[in-house]
């Protein structure tokens, strides 16, 4: 799982020494009621393009979940779980029989990590209650309609392959599920599939220093939010991309060092997150190690949301405060430093931005100027340009 970066989301840890081999067969959880196979189409909520947000009850309380892959345990944020009356046992984190339900279906005997999501949650401008893993995935397909922003939990066996669709192995790495993915014309690498990151597709060290793809490019660096913290990484921009028979260009892309990545692994070559997988309709089906790909119609044209700012901010009642300017950024050659204050942007103040327009503040053409008014009365005026 990954979650992604100060635009975006996501910074998981994995572990060392990955193998080859499947984790073992799940204890049945999965039981639709009154013997139906399929949840039928739920409505879920895609916050910003951050996350898949589904709403679920735990233990009859209602809430809604991030649904994420590769997260063996699901997670429930300690705050929440006090308030609706669960705590985990004497001397552990874990919290166990949870009865999670989504819509028809129930996943029974649940346990999930007892964690502290309200710096997440505050980052990414949403509550963060529950992280629904893999528990959704094991012994289900799961249909995720991007475009309807619509999902189906279905029993595997049922499943059929839909009319356009892509089949793409599904690999079994420990508790993560790879896909092939070819970078900058390279044979395919294996992937991980990440629902769980909502920033650009993830390049990790093994492979992009095997493959020298730092070597001849414009760089800057980003800093990089989740469960785990802060993190700084390389960014830069990839020519061409090919997933499940459909080509993307202009793509950038974060390169993450094994220290952050958490895995030296010359088997995993990165994570491709949502900004990717939004452009398909998508059948998970973890049983029988199988992807189902249905491109739509303007997938090869996609475009995506590209930073041509360089500066991360934080909101407070006063204004605006610096936390990061990426280096070459139009925020660096305007002066920005970690720890100015501004009280004014465009002429607003902070309670006059709403989150959807600050969070894609940064995203914006190039050309489009910015007018940051500082603590001190001092006026910086930016013009938006692409520096990586």
């Amino acid at each position: 799982m990954r979650l992604a970066s100060t635009a975006t989301l996501v910074l998981a840890t994995f572990t060392l020494g990955i193998s080859w081999a499947a984790s073992p067969a799940p204890v049945h959880k999965a039981i639709f009621k009154d013997g139906a196979s399929s949840t039928g189409w739920i409505d879920f909520e895609y916050q910003d393009g951050k996350g898949i947000f589904v709403p679920v009850k735990i233990n009859g309380h209602y809430t809604m979940a991030l649904l994420v892959t590769g997260s063996p345990l699901s997670d429930i944020d300690k705050t929440f779980a006090a308030s609706v009356g669960l705590h985990p046992g004497s001397g552990s984190t874990a919290i166990d029989g949870l009865q999670i339900q989504i819509g028809d279906l129930t996943l029974r005997d649940t346990t999930a990590s007892a964690v502290d999501f309200a710096p997440l949650a505050e980052h990414m401008g949403h509550p963060l209650p529950f992280l629904l893993g893999d528990d959704a995935f094991n012994e289900l397909a799961v249909d995720i309609d991007f475009a309807h922003h619509r999902i189906a939990f279905s029993d595997p066996d049922s499943q059929a392959k839909p009319n356009g669709a892509v089949e793409v192995p599904l690999i079994p790495v420990k508790d993560l599920h790879l896909v092939p993915v070819s970078i900058e014309g390279a044979p395919p690498a294996q992937f991980e599939l990440g629902l769980g990151n909502a920033g650009d597709i993830l390049v990790y060290q093994p492979y992009y220093e095997s493959h020298k793809l730092l070597e001849g490019r414009r760089l800057s660096k980003r800093s990089a939010a989740g469960t785990g913290g802060f993190a700084i990484e390389s960014v830069s921009t990839l020519n061409r991309a090919v997933f499940a028979g459909v080509t993307f260009v202009n793509m950038p892309a974060a390169f993450v060092p094994s220290n952050v990545a958490g895995t030296t692994s010359n088997i995993i070559a990165g994570d491709i997150g949502l900004p990717v997988l939004t452009h398909f309709r998508l059948i998970l089906d973890y049983s029988h190690e199988r992807l189902y790909a249905v491109p739509y119609a303007d997938a090869a044209r996609a475009s995506f949301a590209k930073d041509r700012l360089g500066l991360n901010l934080t909101k407070g009642d006063a204004g605006f405060a610096v936390k990061f300017v990426a280096p070459n950024s139009p925020a660096q050659a305007a002066g920005f430093k970690v720890g100015d204050k501004i009280t004014l942007i465009d002429g607003k103040s902070v309670q006059a931005w709403p989150e959807i327009s600050f969070a894609g503040l940064k995203y914006g053409a190039s050309g489009t100027n910015l007018t940051f008014t500082m603590q001190s009365g001092d006026i910086r005026r930016v013009k938006l340009a692409d520096y990586f």
